[in-house]
């Protein structure tokens, strides 16, 4: 029996298998300490699924079936009606990329429909986004054959430069 501690001043043996264990020089067991490794690739997957439960009817497989369409038919005789059938069941499309693609449509609607999205969105656009999104307008406002759409391209430049 140890004279270091008084018959009061003895601690428990809990205290001191707490202090065991707190202490760096007793070994764990590290893998009761060890999280399981993430899945990353179902963590991703769930991620994806609340997202397209978010978007309503834009996350369903009809929606990317289309919006997929539109860049296919890009330049084929087909591209203005591959837009219509987009529009008309989902409304204008919310990404940069592929309001760009629609103002080469030249469709009067579609164009007029996509430069009134286009400013709704220019907020949120990456710089990289905002600089395609000028330019395009840009080129139309000085070769489109149309006097209302270039118009409407300046207008749309304008509103875009002064919401910055």
């Amino acid at each position: 029996m140890s004279k270091a501690y008084d018959d009061g001043e003895r601690p428990s043996w809990r205290d001191i298998d707490k202090k065991r264990e707190g202490s760096s020089h007793t070994r764990q067991d590290k893998k009761e300490k060890k999280e399981a490794p993430k899945d990353r690739w179902n963590e991703g997957r769930y991620k994806k699924a609340l997202d397209k439960l978010f978007q309503g009817d834009k996350g369903t497989l009809e929606h990317e079936k289309l919006h997929n369409k539109i860049h296919k038919m890009y330049g084929a005789p087909g591209f203005v009606r591959a837009a219509q059938a987009y529009i008309e069941k989902f409304g204008p499309p919310d990404d940069p990329s592929t309001l760009i693609l629609l103002l080469d449509s030249k469709d009067t609607d579609i164009m007029f429909l996509t430069m009134k999205k286009l400013q709704l969105i220019h907020k949120e656009a990456s710089p990289r986004e905002k600089e395609d999104i000028r330019r395009k307008l840009s080129i139309i406002s000085m070769t489109d054959r149309s006097a209302d759409i270039k118009e409407k391209a300046v207008e749309t430049i304008e509103e875009i430069e002064t919401s910055h």
